[in-house]
């Protein structure tokens, strides 16, 4: 048993590092054009758009105070991956969490964070966010088993892109003028809500990227050109480190990567996102699946093509190991299948 004062201690230890962060979201509408194809009202917050970052500490108390200025539109902000264990009221679904946020109303979210990891955080009323509502979600852990093994951090976000918003998108998904229910098909696909992204590095240092897929139906590929991949973190959960060349990211989904830096800085390096074409019925012959971003040695230098792959031979993620050791569940007393069949409504309404 602990001394009371070691109690204290621990406690106001945790005390020391725990803060409250704040955030004020003004949810507007702006233009933009990331894939310099096509310019489009999206959903910004204080008048930007790419949004900006949430950054917390685990045990940090976060607080979002959003403002819908859509005029047009209800809005909510879900922070995806957050267990909200006691605050189920701050999850931010509609319909299920929470009323909406009408048009010109407002709502503030209250939280503890007590989970270290990569997420991200998105509107989650009908289908809006792939309208540009959706932004990362970083938690800062002090006690991370991979403290020290790497000189910096960047975010990466991967994501299809849409020319239509949304309630166009979905007038033509469910209608019985698309009775198989085909997905929309993306027009593009983006890097940190870019095209041709340059990430400027640092010969022989160790970056840790946060690769987050926040895109609204597409998986992707992705890869560093000559580079390896340490895999450490899937969806906030430590895991041993594991090496892979190339991995699959479905939507939502969040990886942490620890990547080394060559010392020759003679070449610059593409990476590639390249989304999944066997998710889309159809694919149109002027689309290009793939974001491409560099991993810049030598700004002077070119920017290299990326090399085509036949096949993608992503990584096995069923073979990561938790750091948390916690075993396997043991023999169930009692075990049910459940057979699920999809039938075809006719009406786009799968």
């Amino acid at each position: 048993m602990f001394p009371s004062s070691s109690i204290l201690v621990l406690c106001f230890g945790w005390l020391a590092h725990a803060a409250t962060v704040t955030y004020d979201f003004n949810i507007t509408w702006v233009t933009a054009n990331p894939d310099g194809l096509f310019n489009r009202p999206v959903m910004g917050i204080n008048g930007q758009w790419p949004l900006p970052y949430i950054t917390a500490t685990v045990g940090d108390r976060v607080v979002v105070n959003v403002l819908n200025q859509l005029g047009n539109e209800t809005t909510s902000l879900h922070f995806h991956g957050i267990y909200q264990n006691g605050t189920t009221e701050m999850d931010g679904v509609v319909g299920a969490s929470q009323c909406p946020i009408q048009p010109g109303g407002s709502f503030t979210y209250n939280f503890t964070i007590d989970q270290p990891g990569t997420y991200w955080y998105h509107s989650h009323e009908v289908a809006q966010y792939p309208d540009g509502l959706r932004g990362p979600l970083i938690v800062n852990d002090l006690e991370s088993p991979y403290k020290g093994q790497y000189d910096e951090e960047m975010v990466l976000t991967v994501s299809d892109w849409y020319h239509d918003r949304v309630p166009t998108l979905m007038k033509s998904f469910i209608s019985v003028t698309n009775p198989t229910g085909a997905e929309p098909v993306p027009k593009s696909s983006l890097m940190n809500d870019t095209y041709n992204l340059t990430t400027p590095v640092q010969p022989g240092k160790t970056y840790m990227f946060r690769i987050i897929n926040v895109g609204a139906f597409a998986g992707q590929y992705f890869w560093f050109e000559g580079h390896t991949m340490r895999i450490v973190e899937v969806d906030g959960i430590y895991t041993e480190a594991a090496e892979a060349d190339l991995i699959y990211i479905t939507s939502a989904q969040r990886y942490s990567v620890l990547v080394t830096m060559k010392n020759d800085t003679s070449t610059n390096y593409a990476f590639v996102g390249s989304m999944d074409q066997s998710l889309f019925d159809t694919v149109p012959a002027s689309l290009n699946p793939n974001g491409t971003g560099w991993l810049v040695y030598d700004d002077t230098a070119p920017l290299p093509t990326p090399a085509l792959l036949d096949t993608f031979n992503e990584f096995d993620d069923f073979t990561l190991v938790p750091t948390d050791g916690e075993e396997l569940l043991g023999p169930v007393d009692y075990s049910f299948n459940l057979d699920l069949q999809m039938n075809n409504l006719g009406d786009g309404a799968n």
